[in-house]
């Protein structure tokens, strides 16, 4: 058929990749092949999903775990770089997972950046997972340009683990200001304007 010509993976997924990371991929470089992921989903076809959308970008290699313990295993025995989680069924659901990973004191990686994918839209669970430490919040449904740039996200703008009482993750502020600014000083008496 004419017109309906299908692209090529290759060039397809190029064209998914956000601009900061193409200049990369363009040099030579793919800045996804250095990343080993785990991802963790209950629902056999969205961990198919996600794997390939992972695949296509070149990711290698990706560790599957359909529940909260077979994740916190995988992640003590193998060097993941990210972690791509679910929401998952209690009793250790997607939150817990985290907390758990955050605050374990030595056999997991507490600085793996997280992608949290929820069905969950209401604002006190997408506050439990920021509370619960994840780095980056991914609604169900999603396209595969909504999780390239969640991973472009965590690859470009990397942010610190905070530890503070209460709270172990990355650190919330997104931006960093690169000059001081100025604080508004009290006008002095003469200049205040007069009140009635």
């Amino acid at each position: 058929m004419k017109g309906s010509e299908v692209q090529p993976a290759s060039a397809m997924t190029k064209a998914l990749i956000p601009t900061p990371l193409r200049t990369l991929t363009a040099s030579g470089k793919n800045p996804y092949a250095q990343l080993a992921v785990l991802v963790v989903e209950d629902a056999a076809h969205m961990a198919g999903l996600i794997c390939g959308i992972l695949k296509s970008l070149g990711i290698g290699p990706i560790y599957q775990a359909r529940n909260g313990d077979d994740a916190l295993h995988m992640l003590a025995n193998h060097a993941i770089t990210l972690a791509i989680i679910d929401d998952l069924e209690p009793p250790l659901d997607g939150p817990a997972v985290v907390k758990t990973i955050r605050t374990a004191q030595a056999e997991l990686p507490n600085a793996v950046p997280v992608i949290f994918v929820t069905a969950r839209k209401h604002k006190s669970a997408i506050l439990a997972a920021r509370d619960a430490g994840v780095t980056e919040i991914l609604s169900k449904p999603f396209s595969a340009v909504q999780l390239i740039a969640r991973l472009d996200a965590v690859l470009a703008r990397p942010r610190p683990l905070v530890k503070a009482s209460g709270f172990v993750g990355p650190d919330r502020r997104r931006r960093v200001k690169d000059a001081q600014v100025e604080r508004r000083k009290g006008k002095p008496d003469d200049e205040a304007p007069a009140t009635r």
